[in-house]
């Protein structure tokens, strides 16, 4: 029978204790070690495909158009997310506990939450351009990619 971390009450270390980061997680390690595996898999399949898309943008100049360059953007997003968020945090998923102590935490989440807003804000900019060619169609092909 596994041992219960949730009963393990916060044993008076702060978070300024490098033990503190070092605890196993108060949940069923199967659980967190199966979404580990997935974050870890996400991550290898992120880094494929938008490494993939990101060398089609530099190899077809033709595909170099306003809409699709924010399109080339969320994918640079993508593959940077791929590249730090998804493993640091599938490997400790694995592992059942925080690798990367404190300053790799914030790290972490300061990374997430900026490549998180850069998306939504590419996102947005993808939408408001497209709303421009269907309200405005003949004033669209004005629009080149030093003015997106």
């Amino acid at each position: 029978m596994p041992f219960n971390y949730s009963s393990i009450i916060d044993e008076g270390l702060s978070r300024d204790d490098p033990l503190f980061w070092s605890r196993p997680t108060t949940v069923n390690c199967t659980t967190v070690r199966i979404i580990g595996i997935f974050l870890c898999v996400a991550a290898f399949v992120g880094i494929v495909f938008n490494g993939t898309l990101l060398y089609s943008f530099l190899r077809y100049k033709m595909l170099r158009s306003p809409p699709n360059i924010f399109v080339m953007f969320i994918a640079v997003m993508g593959l940077l997310a791929s590249c730090t968020i998804l493993p640091l945090t599938g490997t400790s998923s694995v592992y059942c506990q925080w690798l990367y102590q404190r300053s790799g935490c914030q790290l972490s989440a300061i990374i997430a939450f900026l490549y998180g807003c850069s998306s939504s804000y590419l996102l947005c900019g993808a939408s408001l351009s497209r709303c421009y060619i269907i309200v405005r169609p003949f004033q669209a092909k004005n629009v080149t990619v030093r003015n997106s």
